[in-house]
């Protein structure tokens, strides 16, 4: 996902091959969507069972359970944030800075 054109330093435009987000159907955006949130709790999941046993074989104390859940937040985290910031650029590129507000 990204600009359909590329500008130069020069002032040539060419094709970038990037789609921006407006001009995906709706399957492949939900597609997108389910596959990003989807590897962000997969990856997101073997963190927390690590960090549960270690909480349980440790002092059981909130800074670790604190820990735990910060430690596996980290990985939806840095999945989920560049998509989405990726998809807000994409909307703001083709309908806010164009001026087209449909769909």
């Amino acid at each position: 996902m990204g600009p359909n054109r590329y500008e130069c330093a020069c002032g040539q435009k060419y094709l970038a091959g990037a789609t921006e987000w407006d001009h995906l159907g709706e399957w492949e955006r939900r597609n997108r969507t389910k596959q990003t949130l989807g590897l962000g709790v997969a990856f997101s999941i073997p963190f927390l069972v690590i960090g549960l046993l270690i909480y349980l074989l440790m002092s059981r104390s909130k800074g670790v359970l604190i820990g735990v859940f910060a430690l596996s937040a980290c990985p939806f985290l840095l999945m989920n944030l560049p998509f989405w910031f990726s998809v807000a650029a994409s909307i703001w590129r083709t309908r806010i800075r164009s001026g087209n507000q449909s769909n």
